[in-house]
This record gives structure tokens, sequence and C-alpha cells, in this order.
């Protein structure tokens, strides 16, 4: 019976991931849409399952905690990385064939492979950069 519970739950979760798939979504995001038929721990345990099968992405937040996406079709989805802005948190994807020159370059110079998934640059979008 217990499997059965957590399809339902799993389900729930991926509904909700889907249907924010073009954005990244905090777990307290997800509890709130699911509105409490999903518990916090089972809901981190779904995701941390997610992630290690590929289906969701995980990222760091400036502050404390992670946030997700949905990944379902990931070759399809262009190679970006993350722009997060440290005042008002927002995140944005950003192609550069230059970081994957330097992945290249730390490659052949030091035998260092820079694993691209995770690269995320912390700084001020220009609506934050241009408050007083």
């Amino acid at each position: 019976m217990k499997n059965t519970r957590n399809t339902k739950q799993k389900k729930k979760v991926l509904e909700c991931l889907e249907k924010y798939k073009s954005r990244h979504i905090t777990i307290e995001e997800i509890q709130k849409e699911i509105d409490g038929e999903v518990g916090t721990t089972t809901i981190y345990r779904i995701i941390n399952k997610l992630v290690e099968e590929g289906v969701v992405a995980k990222m760091p937040l400036n502050t404390q905690g992670f946030c997700y996406q949905y990944n379902k079709e990931k070759e399809h989805c262009h190679k970006h990385y993350h722009l997060i802005c440290e005042d008002c948190g927002q995140l944005v994807h950003f192609e550069s064939k230059e970081i994957e020159e330097t992945q290249k370059e730390a490659l052949k110079k030091e035998n260092f492979y820079i694993d691209l998934d995770k690269v995320t640059f912390y700084g001020k979008c220009s609506k934050c950069k241009n408050k007083k």
C-alpha cells in the first residue's frame, strides 16, 4: 500500500515541477502549490531522487537552500549557466561559448575538469544595481 501512496505523492510533485518547468522553483514553492497534500520531508525525498535520476536539476541559491527545475527533456535544452542576483534572488539562464572554452583550457593546461552543470555566477541584476 505504501508504494501507491508514494506514487501519488511523486505524481503531485512532478505535476508541480512540470507546471513551472520554464523557471526554477524552491521546495517552499512546491509545498505551497501542492497545498499540504505532500509533507515537506516527502517532497525533499522525492526531489532528491528525481535529481539523482536526472529528471530535476538542482541549483544553489544565494541564500541558504536550493532551487529546482524540471529537466525531463534535458537533451533538447541548450547548455546554459546561471546568473543569480544577490539582492532579489532573480535567476537568469545565460549561454556562453567562452565558458565552455575555459573548461577545455583548464582540462588542457591543468588536467582539471570543470562541471559546467554547476557553474553559477552571483552578482546584481540591472534593477538592483541601479537602486540607490
